[in-house]
């Protein structure tokens, strides 16, 4: 009886180790990409891809940059400021370093006072802070009390990118978050926590203008008629920053660092008047639940599709991941590890496609280890190609099935033995039994079964035969194959073998029969069984009284169910009649294949 598969068979074979293997990679990937720092990087590339798709509105039209050269001297930004302030700017930041003086000073030391509006900015190196050189520690009191003074510093990633912001910085607030609320006065205080407002900075469209910014030079500032300069600066909020030509990376490409804190500010102030809402990064309880289903989903796709659809829809599922990253972050204000996402749905995919690729090349491995010793390389390749119509769980499945069993016996083999060295028994069945092997394989057969001199092989298996004309090709095989074997016994077998009459017997039947395999998992064994192999031996071993007359060395008798296969290309027989074979109470009608002529298959 054909056994199942012990527990562990069952579970390496199953679907859901593939789906739970998937899994499994998926989530190693991740944590590998964490510890080794690939993940964070793969999030911060996936961003900067968002980050334009985002960049899709305009910056307010209140904010206006002045853009200075170089090593400008302080009295041309003091005057600068002062003609601002008179033409009706409606408030003046300087994002600049003032904190050493570049003569000629002018009045830059007076605009704390004489210029009540406006904005100061202290670089911060690290830990230190410089502060403007003219602001003595009371002015510098006053003026951050006032909302006048803040640090001018980019937050920047561990690669160089500026991607996001904060509010505070050094304990003071920033110069973007001061600024902003000369756009939109409804912008909130800064938090005191420097760790409570870290945000995705937000750009707007940077391809027009100067990086999407309304901009003058301070050359401008300086010698533009009155009355053509006052229409473009009245009441809006005027940045005057340095413009060396320097750039700095950022989510949506290379800006100068005045640009950058112009485009903070600007996002800030669309949050504060309620054009668009700020973006902060998932926690990490949040990305976990974020991730999980996108890792099950991948494991389970490529458990329960094919490989070539798991693809499409891989690349489909990155799309979506995309879609709804964005849609997220720009509706909700979450920004996702989309990267981490995109990785982990790739891996479980992946993942789980190669657990069952694993499975395949096990089961074909397995496959091979049944048959493909006894099997033409083609015929192996076909029964592989075809293993769905014979295995289930990793191994054959019993299958009633139509087959032509072939058995072979040499008699008078025992007396032989008896009389001979065992080295040269054993020299004769090698030689036998590896020819009788290849002669089967060569006409499609399988060796099912080695009896020490003899031999059973089964035609029309493992693939099941669904056509009349497979199941009869079989049956011809099968008979070619017994021809063959005559030939190459006549050939072997030495001449003091058995007595007189034939030495070598094949019996042939054609019928019904279960396929599968027998043993446990230590060992399993490919056969067919039923009454077809039992009367296809008894041919072989029954005794007939033409046996001493027949001549020749060999004797072929098959039933009448596989002459009827063969029609009309049946070589020329002999009528035996109906026999009655050991064991049996029906009688088999009986064909001897006349070996004196060649054969017409």
């Amino acid at each position: 009886m054909t056994d199942t598969p012990p527990p562990r068979e069952q579970f390496l074979d199953s679907r859901w180790l593939v789906a739970v293997g998937g899994v499994v990679i998926a989530v190693a990937v991740l944590a590998l990409a964490s510890l080794l720092r690939v993940r964070p990087a793969i999030d911060e590339a996936a961003w900067d891809r968002v980050a334009l798709a985002l960049a899709d509105v305009r910056a307010s039209s209140r904010l206006l940059v002045v853009r200075a050269a170089a090593r400008t001297g302080d009295a041309q930004i003091a005057d600068a400021v002062l003609r601002l302030d008179a033409l009706g700017a409606g408030r003046v930041a300087l994002a600049l370093d003032l904190s050493v003086p570049v003569p000629p000073n002018g009045a830059m030391a007076d605009l704390p006072s004489v210029s009540p509006a406006t904005l100061f900015a202290a670089t911060i190196s690290g830990d230190t802070v410089a502060w403007p050189w003219f602001l003595g520690d009371a002015q510098r009191g006053a003026l951050r009390a006032s909302g006048r003074l803040a640090t001018s510093a980019l937050l920047r990633d561990a690669d160089g990118v500026v991607r996001r912001s904060v509010s505070r910085d050094a304990g003071t607030p920033s110069f973007a978050a001061m600024f902003a609320r000369a756009l939109a006065p409804d912008t909130p205080e800064s938090p005191t926590d420097d760790r409570d407002d870290v945000r995705i900075l937000r750009f707007a469209a940077t391809s027009s203008q100067w990086h999407g910014l309304a901009s003058l030079t301070l050359l401008q500032v300086l010698t533009m008629p009155a009355d053509s300069l006052r229409p473009v600066v009245k009441g809006r909020a005027v940045l005057l920053g340095i413009d060396d030509g320097a750039r700095v990376p950022t989510s949506v490409g290379a800006l100068p660092t005045l640009a950058i804190i112009a485009h903070d500010a600007d996002a800030r102030a669309r949050v504060a008047s309620g054009g668009d809402i700020v973006i902060r990064e998932a926690g990490t309880s949040t990305a976990l639940v974020w991730l999980l289903p996108w890792i099950v989903a991948g494991a389970l796709l490529a458990t329960f599709t094919s490989v070539r659809l798991a693809l499409v829809l891989t690349v489909v599922g990155i799309v979506v991941q995309a879609v709804l990253a964005i849609w997220l972050a720009d509706s909700l204000g979450t920004w996702m590890p989309l990267g981490s996402a995109m990785l982990a749905w790739a891996a479980a995919v992946g993942g789980a496609s190669a657990v069952s690729a694993w499975q395949v090349r096990r089961a074909q491995q397995f496959t091979a280890q049944l048959f493909s010793r006894f099997m033409t390389p083609a015929l192996a390749a076909e029964a592989w190609r075809a293993r769905h119509l014979y295995l289930e769980g990793g191994r054959p499945a019993p299958l009633v099935v139509p087959v032509t069993v072939l058995f072979l016996d040499l008699r008078g083999f025992t007396r032989f033995s008896e009389a001979t060295g065992p080295a040269a028994v054993m020299s004769l069945l090698t030689a036998v039994t590896s020819a009788c092997a290849a002669d089967i394989a060569a006409h499609g057969g399988l060796v099912d079964d080695f009896a020490g001199d003899g031999i059973k092989a089964d035609f029309g298996v493992p693939v099941p035969r669904t056509t009349p004309d497979a199941i009869a090709l079989d049956a011809r095989n099968a008979v070619r194959c017994a021809i063959t074997l005559a030939t190459t016994m006549t050939r072997l077998l030495p001449a003091s073998l058995g007595t007189a009459g034939t030495q070598v017997r094949i019996g042939l039947h054609s019928g019904s029969a279960v396929a599968g395999t027998i043993g446990g998992a230590s060992r399993l064994k490919y056969t067919v069984a039923g009454d077809v192999v039992n009367v296809a031996a008894r041919l072989q071993s029954v005794d007939l009284a033409s046996d001493e007359l027949a001549a020749g060395r060999c004797r072929i008798l098959l039933s009448g169910e596989t002459l009827a296969l063969l029609g009309a290309s049946a070589p020329e027989m002999i009528d035996e009649g109906a026999l009655a074979l050991k064991g049996r109470t029906q009688l088999v009608h009986t064909y001897r294949v006349y070996l004196a002529t060649p054969s017409a298959l």
